[in-house]
C-alpha cells in the first residue's frame, strides 16, 4: 500500500462512526491523558509515573483503525518520545485546558520547548531535536530560531507544529501552502486523458506498488517531444496507485541548493500525507543539475517525465531507477486513433451536415504521413469540425500538417514558397532525378510499411540527397519544389544554432531537431552543409575525437530519419566519403547555359508586371546564375516602379551592371539586338 493509502483505506471501512469522528475521539482522549500527566507533574515531580497514568498514545492494533498521528509516527519513523512531542505540540494549538497547564509550568507562557518535553514525556532522548531526526528533517515541527538567537538555548527555544501537519492530525483536508506555485495536486479524474498505452501505464504503476520499492524513481521518456503523451501516461499510472498526482515542473524549481533540498523534503512529505505520487516534468528549458538535485532530496517515490539524465544513476543513496520509453506514434496507431476520434465526432453531427464520404480516405492518407499523438488527433478533429462539411476533405491534409509541426518552428526556419518542379530550369536528367526523389518520399510509408520492406531493411531507411553546385544554381529552389510536390513543410537548418564549440552540445541539438521533425516527416535542408558534414579529421586531440563522434552521430541519425534530408554544397570534395556512401541521391546543379539563362530571365517576370521592350536573348549573354538573375530582375522592378513605371531592357541592364559590381566582376554591355540569332 502506498504512502498515505492506509488512512484513505480506513476511511472507507464500514463503521457506525466515520473515520474523522473516530480520529477526533481518539485525539481528544489522547490529549486528556496528556493533561492528566502534566497536572500530576505539577502536583509532585515524578508523581505521574508512580500513579500509573497510562501512555498518552493508545496502540492502533487495539483500535480497529489508524489515527492520523499514529500513522505519522509510522510513516516518518518517529520514536514514542517524538510521537508524544508531536501530540504535545498539537495540543497547545487545539486544547485550551492543556495550554493553561503548559502556561502554569512555563511562567505563564503557553509555549513548549524541548527542555519541557524531556521533563514530562516518556522515553526522552536528546537527539530527537537533531536537524537530521524526523521531527525537523520532515519539518513536522519548527524551532523558533529567534528564541535561540536572543541569548537562549536550543533546548529552551519555542517549538510549534507545522500547520499542514496539524491539519492532517485533526483530519482536516488541506494543501500545503508552502508548496503554492511549486507543486500542484492534480486529481486524474479531473483531467481528460487521451488514448494511452495501457500496458505501459500498468508497468509504471506496478513499479510503485511494492513497499520495499517505494523510493523508486521511474523515468518515462520519449524520443520525439510529446509532453501530452507523457502527461497522459503519468496520470493513467497515478490512477492505479494513488489518490492524486503532486505535479512539479522542473523549470519552476529554485536554484538555491538549500531551498531546493527543503522543497524536495516538503514534496515528499506532502506526497505521503495526501497519498499523492510526486511527478517531476523535465523539459528542454529545465536545468539538468536542478532536476537531479531535487530527485536527490526526495526519499520517496518519484515519477520523472523527460530524458533520463546520466546523473540519476549516480545518486549516492543507491535508489532504484527504472526506465520506460513511450512508443512514438506510427502510421497504424495514428490512423486508428484518427478514424476513431472522427467517427465519434461525426456521429454527433446533424444528418443535414453529415461529412462527405471522401473525408475518411483523406484522414487515412494524412495518418500515413503525419504520426501524431492522441492530443494532436483531437486538435485535427476540432479544426475540421469548425468548417462546413463540404470543405472538410480538402482541409484534412493542411490541418494535420500544421498540427504535426510540433516544436520544429523553434529549432529551424520554415521556408514558405510556391515553386514546383515544373518551374525549375534544369537539364532533363536532373529534373528526372528530382521527380524520383519526390516519388520515393510520397510512397515511403507504403513501401516500407504496407509492402513489408521495413523488415528487410531495418537500417538505412532514411532518404538523403546531396545537391552540388555553385551558389545561385537552384539547389534551395529545388528543395522547395520537392517539398511542395509532396505537400510537406521545408525547414532550413541554421548551422549557427546547431554546431556548438562545447563537446556533446552539437549532438544534443541535432537530437532535438530530428526528434521534433519525426512526427511530420518534414523536408530538412542543411544549406552549405560542408560546414557541418565535413571530412572526419585525423585524431590529434580530444576535440578531433569529439568532432568525429559528431559526424558518426549525424550519419546514424540521418539514416534513421523517416523524412528527407537535403544537403547542399558548392564543394563536394569537402564532404566526408562516409557520407557519400550513405547518400541515396547525388545531383549536380550545373551553371545555366545561355538557353537556360534566357528561360530564367523570362520566368522571373510575373505576368502582372508592366513590361516594355526586352531582348531576352541579349540578356542571356550575361554570365549569371539563376539566383543572380532573380536579384537583377527584382532590383530592376523597384527601379522601374520609382521611374518609368515599366520594366524594360534598359532598366534590366542597369540592374545587371550593379549586380556585376557586387560580384566584383567586369560588366559587358548587352544592348538590344546583340543576342544570338
Amino acid at each position: 500500500m502506498t504512502a498515505g493509502a492506509q488512512i484513505h483505506a480506513d476511511r472507507s471501512v464500514a463503521s457506525p462512526l466515520s473515520w474523522g469522528e473516530r480520529n477526533h475521539e481518539w485525539l481528544v482522549a489522547a490529549l486528556a491523558r496528556l493533561r492528566d500527566r502534566i497536572q500530576a507533574q505539577r502536583g509532585e515531580p515524578g508523581a505521574w509515573q508512580s500513579r500509573g497514568v497510562e501512555d498518552c498514545l493508545a496502540d492502533e492494533t487495539t483500535l480497529g483503525f489508524t489515527p492520523a498521528l499514529l500513522w505519522c509516527g509510522s510513516e516518518f519513523g518517529l520514536t514514542p518520545f517524538e510521537r508524544e512531542l508531536l501530540l504535545l505540540a498539537a495540543g497547545v494549538e487545539l486544547d485550551q485546558r492543556l495550554r493553561a497547564s503548559i502556561a502554569a509550568l512555563n511562567n505563564g507562557v503557553p509555549t513548549i520547548s524541548f527542555a519541557m518535553a524531556l521533563a514530562i514525556l516518556t522515553q526522552p532522548h536528546w537527539d530527537a531535536l537533531s536537524p537530521d531526526a524526523p521531527l525537523r528533517y520532515w519539518q513536522l515541527v519548527t524551532v523558533d530560531e529567534d528564541g535561540v538567537g536572543a541569548g537562549g538555548t536550543l533546548t529552551r527555544a519555542p517549538i510549534r507544529i507545522d500547520e499542514r501537519v496539524l491539519h492532517f492530525i485533526t483530519g482536516v483536508a488541506a494543501d500545503d501552502t508552502v508548496l503554492s506555485g511549486r507543486a500542484r495536486r492534480i486529481d486524474p479524474a479531473d483531467i481528460a486523458i487521451g488514448d494511452t498505452d495501457d500496458v505501459l501505464a500498468e508497468r509504471v504503476a506496478r513499479a510503485f506498488t511494492k513497499k520495499a520499492e517505494r523510493s523508486t524513481i521511474v523515468v518515462v521518456h520519449t524520443e520525439a517531444p510529446d509532453s501530452v503523451g507523457l502527461r497522459d501516461v503519468a496520470l493513467a499510472a497515478v490512477r492505479r496507485v494513488a489518490q492524486s498526482a503532486l505535479w512539479v515542473v522542473a523549470s519552476d524549481l529554485p536554484t538555491d541548493g538549500a531551498e531546493l533540498v527543503r522543497l524536495g523534503r516538503r514534496v515528499h512529505r506532502e506526497g505521503a500525507l495526501a497519498d499523492a505520487l510526486p511527478v517531476l516534468a523535465v523539459d528542454a528549458a529545465s536545468s539538468e543539475s536542478t532536476a537531479v538535485s531535487f530527485a536527490r532530496a526526495m526519499r520517496g517515490p518519484l515519477l520523472w517525465l523527460g530524458a533520463p539524465l546520466p546523473a540519476l544513476k549516480a545518486l549516492p543513496d543507491d535508489r532504484r531507477i527504472m526506465r520506460f520509453e513511450l512508443p512514438a506514434p506510427d502510421a497504424k496507431r495514428t490512423r486508428a486513433t484518427l478514424i476513431a476520434h472522427w467517427t465519434q465526432s461525426d456521429a454527433t453531427t446533424l444528418e443535414r451536415d453529415r461529412t462527405p464520404a471522401d473525408v475518411v480516405p483523406e484522414l487515412e492518407r494524412a495518418a500515413a504521413q503525419f504520426h501524431v499523438g492522441p492530443s494532436e488527433v483531437c486538435d485535427i478533429v476540432e479544426r475540421l469540425d469548425s468548417v462546413p462539411s463540404r470543405d472538410r476533405a480538402g482541409l484534412v491534409w493542411a490541418a494535420a500538417r500544421e498540427v504535426a509541426r510540433g516544436g520544429l518552428d523553434e529549432l529551424a526556419q520554415r521556408v514558405e514558397g510556391s515553386a514546383r518542379l515544373a518551374d525549375l530550369i534544369l537539364p532533363a536528367a536532373q529534373l528526372a532525378a528530382l521527380r524520383d526523389i519526390a516519388a520515393q518520399l510520397r510512397n515511403r510509408d507504403r513501401v516500407y510499411g504496407d509492402w513489408g520492406f521495413a523488415a528487410k531493411h531495418a537500417r538505412g531507411q532514411g532518404m538523403t540527397a546531396l545537391f552540388v553546385g555553385e551558389s545561385g544554381t537552384g539547389k534551395t529552389l529545388a528543395a522547395e519544389a520537392i517539398a511542395n510536390e509532396v505537400e510537406l513543410d521545408l525547414y532550413r537548418i541554421d548551422l549557427a544554432t546547431v554546431v556548438s564549440k562545447y563537446i556533446g552540445e552539437t549532438e544534443k541539438n541535432l537530437k532535438r531537431l530530428f526528434a521534433a521533425a519525426e512526427s511530420s516527416g518534414a523536408v530538412l535542408l542543411f544549406d552549405e552543409a560542408d560546414a557541418l558534414f565535413g571530412k572526419r579529421s585525423e585524431v590529434k586531440d580530444s576535440h578531433d575525437r569529439y568532432a568525429n563522434i559528431e559526424v558518426a552521430y549525424l550519419l546514424q541519425r540521418m539514416e534513421s530519419y523517416r523524412g528527407l534530408a537535403i544537403l547542399t554544397t558548392n564543394m563536394k570534395s569537402a564532404l566526408d566519403r562516409a557520407f557519400l556512401r550513405r547518400i541515396r541521391f547525388v545531383l549536380h546543379f550545373p551553371f545555366p547555359d545561355a538557353a537556360a539563362r534566357e528561360q530564367i530571365w523570362r520566368r522571373e517576370l510575373p505576368t502582372a508586371t508592366p513590361v516594355g521592350d526586352i531582348d531576352f536573348s541579349a540578356l542571356s549573354r550575361l554570365n549569371l546564375s539563376g539566383g543572380n538573375i532573380h536579384s537583377v530582375v527584382l532590383n530592376a522592378a523597384f527601379k522601374a516602379a520609382d521611374g518609368s513605371g515599366r520594366v524594360d531592357h534598359a532598366v534590366l541592364a542597369e540592374a545587371a551592371r550593379a549586380e556585376f559590381a557586387k560580384l566584383e566582376r567586369t560588366f559587358t554591355e548587352v544592348p538590344p539586338g546583340t543576342g544570338a540569332a
